[in-house]
């Protein structure tokens, strides 16, 4: 599979999108770990900043790994970082190929996009979390926070990108371009020695 073509059937920079997208993803990650880890702790008393890590470690090492949620311990905080910058390379990924395939360019729909993305992978998450460690325990993760933290990601993941999103695009010409770090470099003038 060598070539894909978006809606607009031009051919499209796919590996290169999704490998942005995933660096990008990784980046966004951060943010949304600093928002969860920030957050969980102001929202519900009973949670710590350690309470989101071992939440995702969960998904991987069972509910005991969430069990007791608080507290640091070395073997689920670590899994749940290992994980949660892998599912954020994959989700960054993935939105790399979305925004290229629906041919969305410049800052304004890239990042609104990422907002709608964001809200989506919250419904995700919050599925795999339940999964994870039981919905009766998830009683104690505070959803505003993960919504939000989410939102950041998605929003980041498009700030991000928005600034590759057009160069992903191969039969696009070089005036049609919207982001602002994309256009072509000036034409150089030659000069030659005799003149």
């Amino acid at each position: 599979m060598r070539d894909i073509t978006n809606i607009r059937g031009h051919r499209i920079r796919w590996r290169l999108l999704a490998a942005q997208g995933a660096i990008v993803g990784s980046i966004s990650a951060v943010i949304m770990l600093f928002v969860a880890m920030g957050g969980f702790p102001l929202f519900n008393a009973d949670t710590d900043m350690w309470t989101f890590l071992k939440g995702v470690s969960a998904v991987v090492l069972g509910g005991g790994a969430a069990t007791p949620i608080t507290g640091f311990e070395f073997g689920p905080v670590v899994v749940g970082l290992i994980l949660h910058f892998a599912i954020g390379a994959i989700a960054g990924g993935t939105y790399g190929l979305l925004i290229a395939l629906f041919d969305l360019e410049g800052w304004t729909p890239v990042a609104l996009f990422g907002l709608i993305y964001g809200a989506m992978l919250f419904v995700w998450s919050t599925a795999l979390l339940r999964a994870g460690i039981g919905p009766e325990s998830t009683e104690s993760f505070p959803l505003a926070v993960m919504f939000w933290s989410n939102l950041a990601f998605g929003l980041c993941a498009g700030m991000l990108l928005a600034t590759w999103a057009d160069t992903a695009d191969i039969d696009q010409p070089a005036g049609e371009r919207v982001a602002v770090f994309e256009q072509d470099p000036p034409a150089r003038s030659v000069t030659r020695l005799g003149d």
